[in-house]
């Protein structure tokens, strides 16, 4: 037998690669503003879009008439006091899918997923 079938090679990771971490999504069904803006350009729109679920590093919105080819926005959620901004990784028709730059607390993302229609007029 030749030596190369008894050699035996092991494989090992080197390097600081990120672990991957997968975060499930929690339905959510809030209003939220949305600041977003195309590819190319400097200048933001402000849009109303609904959540339709939220994880730690990413959300779902859906509205209407946003504009083609987008490259980021900021999502104002109803208590939070801050802006958040992320990514648009895929867009339909009605819907943005966000990446979000940083990832969101835990307790951000439970809290934000528990927020009610009738709970985020109250908090204008």
């Amino acid at each position: 037998m030749s030596e190369t079938k008894h050699k035996r090679h092991q494989l090992t990771k080197i390097g600081d690669e990120l672990e991957q971490r997968v975060y499930y999504p929690r339905d959510a069904g809030c209003p939220v503003a949305a600041h977003v803006r195309r590819s190319g350009r400097d200048e933001r729109l402000a849009k109303k879009c609904w959540l339709v679920n939220i994880s730690e590093d990413g959300c779902l919105l859906t509205g209407d008439d946003f504009p083609a080819r987008l490259a980021d926005v900021y999502i104002v959620f109803p208590g939070l006091g801050a802006k958040v901004l992320g990514h648009v990784r895929g867009q339909g028709d009605l819907t943005l899918q966000i990446q979000f730059e940083k990832q969101l607390p835990v307790g951000i993302v439970t809290q934000i997923s528990r927020i009610t229609p009738a709970k985020s007029e109250h908090a204008k």
